[in-house]
């Protein structure tokens, strides 16, 4: 091939009724079968290995979404059509939609000079991120609100704040805000007692209905300031923070599509309001994510270390429009996953074709320190 790419891929036939572009490609990435159903037949798209990693071409990327070169971020390629632009580097692990931050499982990469992305970023994150509505919650009556820390365990301590008492005041904030809308609210704690980590994940996994915000508040260096928030990271993939392998206790992996779209709701809506710096929606394999059963994120509100940010997280006012912005993400996840397009399911076979560069095998998924 004149791109550098495989000259003589091998084809690997896929079952095509009617499911997620995302399916596919987790099927061609991890190897599970059966396929599941298609909503719609994207063609074929040629999936290269590359040290081990499934790749796709981001070119294909583009012209599945309708999406045309345009100026963005500078220093980076940007591709989008209407009010959706998408921005990343090359060898680099930043990912941006309409300037939020995501951090990439894999690096997006440049062989022959064809920019490949991962499969794995591809159905886990950029997927579910343009098209929130495909990802399959069921409906949502309840939200289980878990402010961390509390009782002997104060979290990050600061001369400005104290960790658990921002978790807890944002935390009673939240379900307000919430029980205003319309939703039921389930507190794994309303007061200053210590829960372990188990505790807080069996009262999501036994609550139906339901979608679980873990609340804290970061620390650091006096300069360190701004939001992030966490997902599981994928199965098969490494993260930066993990200590110990725990594949068996990955459970939250099933609702992966989930907690990306439910994280870039609640991100999105707290880093434009608040005008915080972003730190980006990022992937860790924290205790309350890794066996939970229920869509799940980890939102960091800002750093108690840093003078001026952990004055402000302490503040009554600076809480209510937190508050208000994680409330307002968790309506706009609801809306997308209760207002899913209809779609026709459609029949018949297409195919992948696959390429290899390099030997290897796809690196396992790792587990977390606590949280």
């Amino acid at each position: 091939m004149s791109d550098g790419l495989p000259a003589r891929p091998y084809r690997v036939s896929v079952p095509m009724k009617a499911t997620l572009l995302r399916d596919l490609l987790l099927l061609l990435a991890l190897a599970i079968a059966p396929a599941e159903k298609l909503y719609a037949n994207p063609g074929k798209w040629d999936v290269y290995s590359v040290r081990g990693i499934d790749y796709v071409r981001l070119d294909d990327v583009w012209r599945f979404y309708g999406f045309a070169k345009r100026t963005g971020r500078p220093g980076y390629v940007s591709y989008g059509a209407g009010d959706r632009t998408v921005s990343l580097r090359p060898s680099k692990q930043d990912f941006y939609v309409n300037n939020y931050r995501y951090i990439l499982s894999y690096p997006v990469i440049s062989e022959g000079g064809t920019l490949l992305i991962s499969t794995i970023d591809m159905s886990k994150l950029v997927d579910p991120v343009l098209r929130p509505r495909l990802t399959d919650s069921g409906k949502i009556t309840t939200v289980v609100l878990d402010p961390g820390h509390g009782g002997h365990d104060s979290g990050a301590v600061s001369p400005y704040a104290r960790e658990k008492d921002c978790n807890l005041a944002l935390g009673l904030k939240v379900r307000r805000k919430l029980e205003s809308a319309g939703f039921k609210v389930v507190m794994t704690r309303d007061k200053d007692f210590f829960l372990t980590l188990g505790e807080r994940v069996a009262i999501a996994n036994r609550t139906p209905n339901c979608i679980f915000v873990s609340l804290h508040h970061n620390s650091g260096s006096r300069s360190a300031s701004g939001i992030e928030t966490f997902t599981l990271a994928p199965h098969g993939t490494t993260s930066p923070f993990a200590r110990t392998r725990r594949t068996e206790d990955l459970a939250g992996n099933h609702q992966d599509s989930e907690n990306i779209a439910l994280a870039t709701a609640v991100h999105s809506h707290s880093i434009k309001k608040t005008g915080a710096i972003d730190r980006g929606i990022q992937r860790a394999r924290f205790s309350v994510l890794c066996t939970i059963k229920r869509p799940a994120i980890l939102f960091e509100g800002g750093f108690v270390t840093n003078p001026q940010e952990g004055s402000k997280i302490s503040s009554d006012r600076y809480q209510d429009m937190l508050a208000q912005c994680i409330c307002d993400g968790i309506m706009r996840y609801t809306y997308n996953i209760h207002n899913r397009p209809v779609m026709r399911q459609r029949s018949g076979r297409g195919s992948v074709r696959v390429g290899s560069m390099h030997s290897g095998s796809i690196p396992r998924a790792s587990t977390s320190p606590s949280r």
